[in-house]
């Protein structure tokens, strides 16, 4: 195991933070100066929420997600792209088995873009890659080709620009190049995604490059960048993120977050009780079925 189940929720669930962070003013700026940033209006606390409502039921509860999330959260016009943000709870928690996450994320998808039935391609494609990482089979090379195989549907406009995107990486195309082919169509919704795997896979092993490069792309920084901190951060997990961003992050006193991937673990696990301290936990090695190998 690369690395640890903990780990790599922490690096997703932070990656996420940053990289919206991130794409809303330049980190250091929107970290460092301004020492109180309202979490409360940023689309990851609505994915905060989500966590806690887990943890809270034991299981996807959408009634009580929403019940709980602030005034603040607007849900009247969420695009795929920012849904695929809010649903990083459930496919970090349904990681382990395809078939329920995809139901479970188009169950999502119909709850929070407001709608009737709603394809969720573009949440499953972000549960997908998440899915691959923290059952340690995550391949950048040949992670796009398995998204396109298992789905299967090359008339979908995201699936057609993830495809672009695979051509644009074996030619190493640049982020110029990158930006003007995937925003030709700039009515999808889904191009915010198309370019986080971009900037993921381009420099899969950089989390800094990765989400610098998302938010030099111009296109939505905010979640362009969160979903690229997302796949990144589950990718190298809580260890890959630099150091410094992390304590700059932990000055903001908003570390709560983090504990929140510890204890969304303990829930999947079975091995979590609201009386019982978490640290008994720390020394556990947990992993999705399969995994980890007999010795």
């Amino acid at each position: 195991m690369r690395y640890s189940l903990l780990n790599r929720f922490q690096g997703a669930l932070l990656g996420a933070a940053l990289g919206e962070i991130s794409g809303s003013q330049q980190l250091e700026r929107s970290l460092i100066l301004a020492p109180q940033i309202d979490l409360e209006v940023m689309r990851t606390q609505i994915a905060v929420k989500g966590f806690e409502s887990l943890i809270r039921q034991g299981r996807l509860n959408l009634k009580d997600w929403v019940a709980h999330l602030p005034p603040s959260a607007k849900l009247e016009a969420l695009t795929v792209s920012e849904t695929a943000i809010i649903t990083l709870p459930i496919a970090l928690f349904s990681h382990e088995n395809l078939v329920t996450l995809r139901e479970q994320l188009t169950l999502a998808a119909s709850t929070f873009r407001q709608g009737a039935f709603q394809d969720s391609y573009g949440e499953f494609v972000m549960g997908y890659a998440i899915a691959q990482a923290l059952t340690e089979k995550l391949n950048p090379q040949t992670l796009i080709v398995q998204i396109l195989n298992y789905l299967q549907d090359s008339a979908h406009p995201l699936l057609q620009q993830l495809a672009q995107v695979q051509t644009l990486l074996e030619q190493r195309a640049s982020l110029t190049t990158a930006v003007t082919h995937l925003c030709h169509n700039s009515d999808s919704q889904e191009i915010a995604i198309a370019l986080a795997f971009y900037c993921f896979l381009s420099t899969p092993e950089d989390f800094r490059l990765s989400i610098t490069r998302a938010t030099r792309t111009g296109y939505q920084p905010p979640i362009t960048s969160a979903l690229t901190g997302i796949l990144s951060g589950v990718y190298n997990s809580l260890i890959g993120i630099p150091l410094a961003w992390r304590l700059a992050f932990d000055n903001q006193d908003q570390t709560k977050i983090l504990p929140l991937a510890s204890r969304l673990v303990a829930v999947w696990s079975g091995a979590y009780h609201p009386e019982t301290s978490l640290q008994e936990y720390h020394q556990m090695a947990v992993a999705a079925p399969r995994v980890i190998q007999p010795r």
